[in-house]
């Protein structure tokens, strides 16, 4: 029912096309769907915080000069503003600024008294410490030092024993609410980790709380004098923290704000009765339902960024907060903020700069600020950087009226990307998609800006999110994929079992690669989430991507399951970017479904087959007619002497230790050596190379204009001034840095800052297996991953074949070769035969072939234009597997002589799997 998928695209309370066209008009082209990672900055809130600096004269504001009073007004009013943006007051909350929320949880998780309620004073009280405060600080009397004099040698005999707390989380929490544990349990708190349902069933259940009042400010009991240890001082409490998301930033699943009162009131004691995860069988829990103090930690960052938050109304112990997940500048910025009745609980032990009001040098005595925020800022703040704090509230006010606003847009955003893909079904019927949750019910209280999803091939098998994450770029969509810095909810979503989280460890699979499948399963998903500047065209255009990349067959639509009705099949748009309210969903044919992309008759096509079950080397070899299939030549020889930048055919070349002579022997890098590729810079295909073998020049052109540098680096020039560093798959090497005029020359024509061109002085060993024989040991150049990539033209014209059935894109062979940036260009022979091949011997000279190439968006780079487009990746996918090998790597395994040579004339022979059958 297309129909109620188009009731969905609610429009928002505020004119989003108003607010792209006049803050962010450099997304012209672009999908930004990663707001949960990062928000975007608006040019308006630069421009309100740049002339805010430009106007005013700022200094630190731990001098007393009147520019540092300038800077201290400022911080202090943007604490304010930080303030009633939450609907709060300094007299319930402070503000402690941080660089982000991690920061924020670190504070907590290092300085929060694990060890319970304890008064350790001396006869005259004048001395407080507590084991999160091994620094002996004076206590103040009515804001004043005590006159009292300070004995070090008493500390030690006033401790009291230790009271072990508890810290229980939620298991979907992001990975620095994790890494609390850590501090919690090296400080002796017993650790537990609840799944929300789990949390559910224990706070949505719990109506009453005996013996406990209304912990939303000091605890009562901490005032009751009856109950006493046997010394006679008061019985010490058991501190004990909660810590879960008001938003999982993996599922973008609310919790409800609810539990922060019940977890206060005691409502978790029972759970302090289970064994704790950090505890051996042998241990028993030691507390008892009435000797708990609960604080809560409320991980907003997520929340916040798009949900607006009442600390009026909801009374959390700790929030952390990052401003830049809110109005997108500046980063490295956040905040904690405290709750009055915590403030006791956070020890410290370390003072920087700032934070004290006096210390002695000579003795152990320190006397901390008074007021929390105070002795927690250790040294100076950026206090240029918080004024924008500030400025990015305001915008987001002007912009849409409030968070309510936004929130609710957002959500909307999110349900109908949410259940369109929910409805995609192949043409057998099979779900094109697994959503995260898998429930159907959405509502705003529950659900937020997060729409979270593998991909389904029609046989029910998974797409890796890698593969998926290629083809948006290919459409300008930026997104997030993996297990998003969120473990918990990783493995709960993906059923990822302790017994595979090791496996997939063991497989190679570490946080934050590409390696998204292991046998066959998910390590990770895709992730799409809104800001307040998204419009349903950002929507439009992912759901345009998946249905022309990933759907098998005729798109059909399926809402019967938000509508309890038969599944109906209307008419859809053929372009869902801008449609209408009144344009409907249809089963697409896949012949005629077209879209205004980079090609001018791209259709999408047919569906996926295994590269493991597809052109394997036996089934290749067994079905060649080998007495009719023409012999092998070598057609091209190809060297591309800077990496990523356009090529040079020849007809003969020689042959270097790490491949063919001067074969990508340079590197263009940015002043911090990361290494610029077309797959992030396509128009380095626009920068065309020359050899000058007479002059000793390498020569490079750009649209008529053109540099030169010397082939070999000049005497002295290697010196240690004119080095430079840079990375290759992973591998750091030191290279030549060819000088600051043609690093000038590289930065003016590609139009990014502070770029050097490298060229290599040491050598890389390659690390490709040599079908299951280990590494060669081969030396590489600046190339990924091995010194020789060939292709062969009977799969060219084989894929050209394909896409042209298609009706996908007008491509021509050679145009086709040249996507493929391969060093030696074969013909002759059955298509893919070279995923059999073993050795490949040309003339004299004889190569080991170490598998096939795996390929990525850069196949979609126009070598003459530098401009993207979608084919040959979307076919190669559909007919080469996920991985979309194509081609061979190759090494060269005889020795080479100083003028060995390759000629276009060389005899080609191969052998294969079955010759060695």
């Amino acid at each position: 029912m297309a129909a109620v998928l188009e009731k969905l695209k609610i429009p928002p309370n505020y004119d989003v096309e108003r607010v792209i066209k006049e803050d962010f008009d450099r997304l012209k082209g672009h999908y930004y769907l990663d707001h949960a990672a990062a928000t975007l900055y608006s040019d308006s809130q630069i421009q309100a915080a740049s002339a805010e600096l430009q106007n005013s004269l700022l200094g630190n504001p731990h001098s007393r000069s009147c520019v540092s009073d300038a800077a201290t007004r400022i911080v202090d009013s943007v604490r304010q503003r930080i303030l009633d943006h939450f609907n709060t007051t300094a007299d319930e909350y402070d503000v402690i600024f941080t660089s982000g929320a991690t920061q924020a949880l670190k504070i907590v998780a290092e300085h929060f008294n694990w060890h319970g309620s304890e008064e350790t004073c001396t006869e005259n009280g004048d001395i407080n410490i507590s084991k999160n405060n091994p620094e002996p600080t004076i206590q103040l009397e009515n804001g004043h030092v005590s006159n009292s004099s300070v004995q070090e040698e008493v500390f030690d005999s006033h401790r009291k024993e230790k009271t072990h707390g508890a810290f229980v989380y939620a298991m979907e929490n992001h990975t620095s609410v994790l890494g609390m544990r850590g501090p919690a349990a090296a400080n002796g708190a017993d650790v537990y980790c609840l799944q929300t349902e789990q949390l559910h069933h224990v706070l949505d259940k719990c109506k009453t709380f005996p013996s406990k009042t209304n912990l939303n400010h000091t605890d009562a009991r901490e005032k009751d004098d009856s109950v006493r240890a046997p010394n006679g001082n008061r019985k010490k409490k058991r501190h004990c923290l909660f810590a879960y998301s008001a938003q999982c930033n993996f599922s973008g699943v609310k919790s409800p704000l609810v539990w922060i009162d019940k977890v206060q009131k005691g409502a978790l004691d029972p759970v302090l009765k289970r064994q704790p995860l950090n505890k051996n069988n042998t241990y028993l829990p030691e507390n008892t339902a009435d000797d708990c103090i609960w604080y809560v930690v409320l991980d907003a960052a997520g929340f916040t960024a798009t949900c607006p938050l009442d600390l009026s109304q909801w009374k959390p112990d700790f929030v952390p907060v990052s401003f830049y997940k809110i109005f997108g500048y500046p980063t490295g910025l956040g905040c904690l903020l405290v709750h009055q009745r915590a403030w006791i609980v956070l020890g410290k032990s370390y003072f920087g700069g700032g934070s004290v009001l006096m210390i002695d040098s000579r003795r152990i005595v320190a006397v901390p600020r008074p007021v929390l925020h105070e002795k927690f800022e250790d040294g100076t703040l950026a206090f240029l950087n918080i004024p924008a704090v500030r400025n990015g509230l305001d915008t987001i006010e002007n912009h849409t009226g409030g968070m309510k606003n936004v929130q609710q847009h957002v959500f909307n955003l999110a349900r109908y990307t949410h259940h369109s893909l929910r409805s995609f079904r192949h043409g057998n019927g099979a779900p094109v998609v697994e959503a995260y949750p898998k429930g159907a019910y959405w509502d705003v209280r529950t659900q937020g800006s997060i729409v979270n999803f593998s991909i389904l091939k029609s046989d029910g098998t998974y797409v890796g999110y890698s593969q998926v994450e290629k083809f948006a770029s290919l459409y300008n969509i930026h997104l997030r994929t993996g297990c998003l810095c969120n473990p918990g909810a990783c493995q709960k979503y993906l059923n990822i079992s302790e017994e595979t989280l090791i496996q997939q460890f063991k497989a190679g699979h570490v946080c934050g690669d590409a390696h998204d499948l292991v046998e066959g399963l998910p390590t990770g998903s895709v992730r799409i989430s809104f800001g307040y500047m998204n419009s349903y065209k950002d929507a439009d255009q992912l759901l345009q991507m998946v249905k022309e990349c990933f759907v098998e067959g005729n798109l059909i639509i399926d809402s019967s399951w938000i509508e309890v009705q038969p599944c109906l099949v209307e008419k859809e748009s053929h372009h869902m970017r801008g449609q209408t309210e009144s344009e409907k969903l249809e089963i697409v044919n896949r012949n005629e479904e077209h879209f205004d992309g980079d090609e001018s008759t791209v259709r999408t096509m047919n569906g996926y087959l295994d590269s493991d079950v597809t052109n394997t080397p036996l089934q290749v070899e067994n079905e060649r007619n080998v007495t009719s299939a023409p012999p092998l030549k070598l057609t091209n020889i190809i060297l591309y002497p800077v990496k990523s930048c356009s090529g040079i055919s020849v007809r003969e070349w020689s042959i270097g230790e790490e491949g063919l002579k001067y074969d990508r022997q340079w590197m263009i890098v940015t002043n911090s050596g990361a290494t610029l590729t077309q797959k992030r810079l396509p128009i380095m295909s626009l920068i065309k190379p020359s050899i000058d073998m007479i002059n000793g020049l390498l020569k490079l052109s750009f649209k008529g204009e053109s540099i030169a540098v010397p082939l070999e680096p000049q005497d002295g020039s290697t010196r240690d001034a004119s080095l430079c560093r840079g990375v290759v798959c992973g591998d750091r090497i030191r290279g030549h840095d060819c000088g600051p005029e043609v690093g000038n020359w590289l930065s003016r024509v590609l139009q990014q800052p502070d770029l050097k061109l490298m060229q290599q002085l040491n050598k890389r060993t390659g690390k490709l297996d040599s079908k299951g024989n280990g590494s060669l040991g081969e030396s590489l150049s600046f190339a990924n991953e091995s010194q020789y990539l060939v292709i062969h033209r009977a799969s060219v014209r084989k894929l050209l074949q394909d896409i042209s059935e298609k009706g996908l894109a007008k491509l021509t062979e050679e145009e086709l070769v040249s996507r493929f940036r391969a060093n030696l260009v074969l013909d002759g022979g059955e298509p893919y035969e070279e995923d059999s091949w073993e050795e490949l011997l040309l003339g004299k000279l004889r190569f080991k072939v170490q598998g096939g190439c795996n390929r990525c968006q850069m196949v979609g780079v126009i070598p003459e234009t530098g401009e993207r487009m979608k084919e040959p990746m979307i076919t190669l996918a559909a007919t080469r597997g996920s991985y979309m090998k194509f081609g061979i790597h190759a090494a060269a395994v005889s020795s080479v002589s100083i003028d060995e040579t390759i000629s276009v004339r060389s005899k080609v022979r191969v052998t294969s799997n079955a010759d060695l059958m």
